[in-house]
């Protein structure tokens, strides 16, 4: 965080001298403690989001190729002359638990052209597709693979911090005998 907040105040300046990188730095610092005392902000929220972020670059990326796939199947539909649309409202639920990875699914979808989000309740998914052969994958494809696997990542990560949280207070146990 403390570099996102130098990096915005080098980019607000719009140029660089040692005095802006300075008080940059001052800044940034003085953000940081804010967010850190005020906002329950700390390192390790930091280095949670850095040892997250590479299965989101990569999500990121699927979504990105997949937007592009789909783009080319629906301009490929659209200049078949024969082409005749077969629209589809598909019903599926899928095993995420975490309400960010299943709204991440359901803006995936919708992004995704030929398909969009109709209703998100829980975990049940009502999906409208421009055709049925586009309803193939919605309910365990990339996407919900992705997600998954990101989810099981984050669960791990919150039992080991909980589990350092609680190595990190000893003697509670001695306390409570007096």
């Amino acid at each position: 965080m403390f570099i996102c907040y130098f990096a915005l105040w080098v980019v607000l300046n719009g140029k660089w001298t040692t005095e802006i990188g300075v008080f940059g730095l001052v800044f940034a610092a003085v953000a940081y403690a804010f967010t850190w005392k005020y906002m329950g902000y700390s390192p390790k929220v930091d280095l949670a989001l850095l040892r997250r972020a590479p299965s989101a670059i990569g999500y990121g990326v699927t979504l990105v190729t997949e937007i592009i796939k789909a783009n080319l199947a629906v301009c490929r539909m659209i200049l078949n002359g024969d082409f005749e649309p077969k629209p589809q409202l598909v019903k599926f639920d899928v095993p995420l638990k975490k309400n960010r990875h299943l709204v991440a699914l359901a803006n995936s979808i919708t992004l995704t052209p030929g398909t969009i989000t109709v209703e998100l309740e829980d975990n049940h998914y009502t999906v409208h597709a421009l055709d049925e052969t586009m309803v193939d994958g919605l309910d365990d494809g990339i996407f919900v693979q992705k997600l998954t696997k990101m989810e099981k990542l984050h669960m791990q990560q919150e039992a080991a911090n909980q589990e350092a949280a609680v190595q990190d207070k000893p003697g509670e146990e001695e306390n409570h005998e007096h």
